[in-house]
C-alpha cells in the first residue's frame, strides 16, 4: 500500500477533530439538531484551515445512516464512502478546472436526479469557487436560490471577495480563521505521539511558526522533517532541511547589534548562512524576532506568553532587552521591518540583509523626540535676539566696557536688566591679544562657533552655564540633552576646532557635566538671559499698548471693560 501523507492520514473525520473553528462547527451542529439546515453555504478562509474537511464532515452528518446527526457514526457505508471520496450522494468539484458555463450546465442537469439510494441529501462541494467565470456564476444563481429538494451546496474559497454579491446573498457564509500557534502545536504533538516520533520541544514551535496558521502546511512540514531525520528530530536538523534559523543565532545577532559590532554581525550572519538558510525565511524570522523583542520591552514577559512563547523563551527575550532603551528597541524593530521588506524585493536579498544588519549595528542611539521638538521651537523663537528686540523698541542704553578685575581682559558691552548684566551680540569680538591675556568672552565664542561648527552646536552651547572659560580651559554644566550632544565624538571634535580657531590655542581641557536643569537651558546660560530679555520686552510692549490713546478711548467708550489678551506681532 502506498504511503499516506500526514495531512491525509490525520484529516478530521468529525467536528470534534476540527481545530480552532468552533464558531463554525457549533453553528452546523445546532442547525442539524434543530432541523434548520440551509440549502447553500460558503466556507471562506485561508489555506489549510479545514474548509473542505468541514464540508465532508457536514456531508457525513446529513447522510449518515443514523442521521441527520451532529455526530456521524463514521462506520456505516455512507460515512465510509464519503471518507474515501466514492459516495454517489456527495460530489466534489474543482472550481479551477470546471469554471465554464458548460460545466455548470452539466451540473444543473444532475440536480434533477434523486439522491442515491440510502442517502437523504445530494451534496455538491465546489472547491475554489471564486475561479468560476462570471457567466458560470450567473448560470448557477437560480439553482442556488431555489435548489431541488434535499440538495445542499457547499462553496469553499480562499478569496470570498471575488465571489459576486448576488451569489453570496443566496448562501449562508462562514469565515474560518487562521489557527493560532498553540492550536497548531497541540495538534502536532498529538500526531507525533500517534506516529511515535521523538523530537525536541522547540521543533514543534518552529514548525508552527512557519505554518503561518495553516494546519495542512504544518503537517506537510512535519512530513518533510521526519523523512529527513533519522531517530530523533532536532532543531539543528530541522533548520537544515527547512532552511530556517535557530533562535540562538538570532539572539547572538541581537547582542552583536546592541554592542555596535558590525564585524561580529557579519561573522554571525555568514555562519548562519553556511547551513544553507533560505534568505526569505530568515528575513521572516528576523522580523518576528524583533517584534517579540519590542513586545518584551513594552509589555513584559506575560505578553510574550500570551502570544505563544514558552516561559523560558519569554525570560530570555526580557533579559536581552533589559539594558536597551525603549526608543532604541522601537527604532531597531522599525529598521528590521522596513529593511526586510526592501530585501525581499531586492534581486540580492542576502546582500541587502548584510547592509541592513550593518546599518542597525552602526546607528546612533535614539534621542527623545520631545527634546528635539523643544530645541526646534526654541531655535525658531530665538532667531531675533532679545537684545536686538530691545534696541528696536527704544534707544539703547550707553554700553559699558567691563574689564576683568585681575587680567584686564575686555568683556562684551552689557545692558542692565532687572539687576543682571546681559551681553549683547552686536559688538565685534575682542582682539586676539586681549583673548590671550586670560579670560575669554563666552558670548563671542558662541557667536563665532556658529560659522565654524554649525548652528546646531552653537544652540547647544547657548544652553550651558559657564564656570570657567580661559585660555586652554572650558568648564561648564548644562541640560542632559546638550551635554550628551556635545560629548559625542564628532561634535566634540567640532567644539575643539572652534575653540582653537577662536583663541589660537591647540590644547584644551574641556569639562562638560550635567547640571540641575531638567531640560531646555541651564540657569545663567545665554539662552536663559535672552528669554528674560524677551519676557521683559513683551511686558513693556503690553504696558505701552495699554496706555495707547486708542485703547484708552475704547475703555472710555465701554466703561468697566478690561483687556484680556494682547497679541504682539513680532
Amino acid at each position: 500500500m502506498s504511503y499516506l501523507v500526514l495531512a491525509r492520514k490525520f484529516r478530521p473525520q468529525s467536528f470534534d477533530d476540527v481545530s480552532g473553528q468552533e464558531h463554525v462547527t457549533r453553528t452546523l451542529r445546532n442547525a442539524i439538531t434543530r432541523n434548520k439546515v440551509a440549502h447553500a453555504y460558503v466556507f471562506a478562509g485561508p489555506r489549510g484551515v479545514g474548509k473542505t474537511s468541514i464540508a465532508r464532515i457536514f456531508s457525513k452528518c446529513l447522510n449518515c445512516e443514523k442521521g441527520p446527526t451532529a455526530n456521524p457514526c463514521l462506520v456505516c457505508s455512507n460515512c465510509t464512502s464519503i471518507t474515501l471520496g466514492s459516495s454517489l450522494a456527495v460530489r466534489e468539484i474543482d472550481g479551477a478546472s470546471h469554471n465554464s458555463v458548460d460545466n455548470v450546465r452539466e451540473l444543473i442537469e444532475s440536480f434533477r436526479s434523486l439522491p442515491a439510494p440510502g442517502s437523504k441529501y445530494k451534496i455538491y462541494i465546489i472547491d475554489e469557487v471564486h475561479m468560476l467565470s462570471l457567466s458560470a456564476f450567473n448560470a448557477l444563481l437560480k439553482s442556488l436560490e431555489e435548489p431541488p429538494p434535499h440538495t445542499v451546496f457547499v462553496l469553499a474559497t480562499t478569496e470570498p471577495q471575488k465571489i459576486p454579491d448576488t451569489v453570496l446573498s443566496r448562501c449562508q457564509r462562514h469565515d474560518l480563521r487562521a489557527l493560532s500557534n498553540e492550536q497548531v502545536e497541540e495538534r502536532l504533538r498529538e500526531i507525533a505521539l500517534a506516529e511515535k516520533l521523538v523530537m525536541e520541544p522547540e521543533v514543534v514551535r518552529m514548525i508552527s511558526r512557519l505554518s503561518d496558521g495553516s494546519m495542512r502546511d504544518a503537517q506537510s512540514l512535519l512530513d518533510r522533517v521526519q523523512s529527513f531525520c533519522d531517530e530523533k528530530i532536532t532543531v539543528r536538523e530541522v533548520g537544515k532541511v527547512l532552511g530556517v534559523v535557530d533562535r540562538d543565532v538570532l539572539f547572538r545577532l541581537t547582542h552583536a547589534v546592541c554592542a555596535r559590532d558590525a564585524a561580529l554581525v557579519l561573522n554571525e550572519l555568514n555562519e548562519a548562512f553556511s547551513y544553507g538558510l533560505d534568505p526569505a525565511l530568515f528575513l521572516k524570522e528576523f522580523v518576528a524576532h524583533w517584534r517579540e523583542l519590542l513586545i518584551a520591552k513594552t509589555a513584559g514577559q506575560e505578553a510574550l506568553v500570551r502570544i505563544g512563547l514558552s516561559a523560558e523563551e519569554s525570560a530570555q527575550f526580557v533579559s536581552t532587552v533589559q539594558p536597551m532603551s525603549a526608543h532604541d528597541v522601537q527604532d531597531l524593530a522599525f529598521l528590521a521591518r522596513e529593511g526586510a521588506d526592501a530585501a525581499l524585493r531586492s534581486a540580492y536579498p542576502k546582500y541587502a540583509l548584510e547592509a541592513l544588519l550593518v546599518r542597525m549595528a552602526t546607528r546612533e542611539p535614539v534621542l527623545e523626540i520631545g527634546h528635539l521638538l523643544a530645541q526646534l521651537r526654541e531655535k525658531g523663537s530665538s532667531t531675533v535676539s532679545g537684545a536686538e528686540r530691545l534696541s528696536n523698541r527704544a534707544e539703547p542704553e550707553t554700553p559699558k566696557i567691563v574689564r576683568h578685575p585681575t587680567t584686564g581682559a575686555t568683556a562684551a558691552p552689557t545692558h542692565s536688566i532687572a539687576g543682571q548684566s546681559v551681553a549683547t551680540q552686536s559688538v565685534p569680538p575682542p582682539k586676539r591679544e586681549e583673548r590671550a591675556s586670560g579670560a575669554l568672552v563666552w558670548e563671542d565664542f558662541v557667536q563665532q562657533s556658529r560659522a565654524i561648527a554649525g548652528s546646531m552646536l552653537a544652540e547647544q552651547l547657548k544652553r550651558l552655564s559657564v564656570e570657567q572659560f580661559s585660555l586652554g580651559t572650558l568648564k561648564a554644566h548644562g541640560p542632559e540633552f546638550s551635554i550628551t550632544y556635545l560629548l559625542q565624538k564628532d561634535n566634540k571634535e567640532k567644539l575643539e576646532k572652534a575653540l582653537d580657531s577662536f583663541a589660537n590655542h591647540g590644547s584644551w581641557v574641556v569639562s562638560l557635566v550635567q547640571g540641575a536643569a531638567a531640560g531646555g537651558a541651564e540657569p545663567g546660560s545665554l539662552l536663559e538671559r535672552e528669554r528674560k530679555i524677551a519676557v521683559q520686552s513683551r511686558e513693556e510692549k503690553e504696558r505701552d499698548i495699554s496706555n495707547h490713546p486708542k485703547v484708552k478711548s475704547l475703555q472710555r467708550a465701554f466703561p468697566g471693560s478690561t483687556i484680556e489678551n494682547i497679541r504682539i506681532k513680532e
